[in-house]
């Protein structure tokens, strides 16, 4: 047993130094590494972001091209607007299934008519308006 006892080691002054270096660089490290670690989650994210708006900037860009073709604009003109070609006829479709009011011709003018009204003025009061209107109730 004597010899066993001869075995046990216990630290010395240079372990203990070196444990106690070794705690120090790891406090002093460790904030260090942190805020590493969080520069590089902040940097993916920008990446992420970077790559979704040059994605919406490509495509913007298409459809601004598309834009530029006269006939995609007259293509949109006649889907959006209703507008037609001269010589075009139109056909409405009407969906039998609602009922709908009857239809009374109405007389339509070919001529140009100008109007008295100033359009600043009916702005102007469009604003008063809306600044003193109570908020819409809201149904359930």
């Amino acid at each position: 047993m004597s010899k066993r006892r001869g075995l046990e080691r216990r630290p010395t002054g240079g372990s203990v130094l070196i444990l106690v270096a070794l705690v120090v660089a790891v406090a002093t490290l460790s904030p260090t590494i942190q805020q590493l670690i969080g520069q590089r989650q902040h940097i993916a994210q920008l990446e992420d972001e970077i790559a979704t708006t040059t994605e919406d900037i490509e495509g913007l860009e298409q459809e601004q091209a598309r834009w530029d073709d006269p006939a995609y604009v007259r293509a949109e003109a006649r889907g959006r607007l209703l507008f037609v070609e001269p010589g075009d006829t139109t056909y409405v479709v009407v969906d039998e299934s609602t009922p709908q009011a009857p239809y009374e011709p109405v007389d339509v003018s070919v001529e140009v008519h100008e109007t008295t009204t100033d359009s600043g003025e009916l702005f102007l009061d469009s604003l008063i308006r809306s600044s003193t209107a109570e908020a819409p109730q809201e149904t359930p």
